[in-house]
């Protein structure tokens, strides 16, 4: 138990040797004293971390900051030195004089960085709460933040050429963001579209109205297809009519059924102007087919002819029309 407390009280004194050491640096004829806070993107301290400053000869410093992110070294006068921190850059560079016996003073975050803030609201302004906002970056690398209760999402986004907003559901926007050698960028950006938990929504109520209406539509063929088979075994009555707007009578027109060889249906010699025809009571030629594909043929007086197709499904009326524009002259 001894030996225990004893190795933590000299592991107390190393470090406390270490920062004491750092607080005791003085400025020389070829040493400048560089004081330095270290800051997080986020401005929160940079705190009890290694800090390399590199210069351009490529030769390396360090030194360790304190809780607060601060820390203190001797560098070679007339240098310009950047800083890494972890596998974190910095690329704006400490410049220090060429004189001697001088103290360097400021602040350097971990990172270059644009401070990027996605403000996300509905089509009545309200603001979007928990919403995931994906930025991606140029390297590959995406960075993933929901929304706060104010509809925002902020984001710490290295410099690069360009990166990628967008939500589960939608890219927004590709920004283009040149690199004018800042060390922070501040970028905010407004956005008003439907969230996922919305779009999720309709989505799923599309899949259950498609469901529903599927089943009715299954229901409806079911149906049809049961008075189908009902009506398709039911005979159709046929009404043959002449029609003709201008009223050209072409004379008595006789009717056959199936060709010109098929049996006399009777003779039509009354020109309806309209498409509709007679009545039943006033149908010169009428008769029954059941379910099927059939034919005609009818020829006039005066020697002009038709042809033609018809399809019967079965049940109710249907009136077949002799278009007295259509017949053709009998040529003997």
């Amino acid at each position: 138990m001894i030996k225990y407390i004893l190795y933590i009280h000299l592991v107390l004194m190393s470090f406390t040797s270490s920062v004491l050491g750092q607080d005791q640096l003085s400025p020389s004829s070829d040493k400048t004293l560089v004081i330095l806070k270290v800051l997080n993107p986020d401005d929160s301290p940079y705190k009890n971390a290694l800090v390399k400053f590199i210069n351009s000869s490529m030769i390396e410093f360090e030194a360790t900051t304190d809780n607060n992110g601060v820390l203190r070294i001797l560098l070679p006068i007339g240098n310009k030195f950047m800083v890494t921190c972890g596998e974190l850059k910095n690329e704006r560079l400490i410049n220090l004089s060429n004189r001697g016996y001088a103290t360097w003073t400021g602040t350097r975050y971990t990172s270059r960085f644009i401070k990027f803030t996605f403000n996300f609201r509905d089509y009545q302004n309200k603001p979007i709460y928990q919403e995931s906002i994906f930025t991606v970056l140029d390297s590959g690398d995406t960075l993933i933040e929901k929304t706060n209760q104010d509809g925002n999402a902020k984001f710490f986004v290295p410099i690069e050429r360009a990166f990628e907003v967008s939500t589960k559901h939608k890219v927004i926007k590709r920004f283009e963001i040149p690199d004018d050698g800042y060390e922070a960028i501040s970028l905010s950006f407004k956005y008003r579209g439907q969230s996922s938990k919305a779009i999720e929504k309709e989505e799923k109520e599309d899949q259950l109205a498609q469901i529903e209406y599927e089943k009715l539509q299954k229901t409806r063929d079911s149906i049809l297809a049961y008075e189908d088979s009902i009506r398709s075994t039911q005979p159709t009555g046929i009404i043959f009519f002449a029609s003709d707007k201008e009223m050209r009578y072409l004379g008595e027109i006789s009717v056959f059924d199936g060709g010109k060889e098929g049996d006399k249906l009777g003779t039509v010699n009354a020109v309806w102007s309209c498409h509709s025809g007679p009545g039943v009571k006033d149908a010169e030629v009428t008769l029954e087919k059941t379910k099927g594909n059939y034919s005609y043929y009818a020829k006039s007086s005066q020697g002009y002819e038709w042809e033609g197709y018809y399809e019967i499904t079965g049940g109710g009326w249907k009136t077949i029309i002799l278009e007295i524009s259509e017949g053709k002259k009998v040529v003997n």
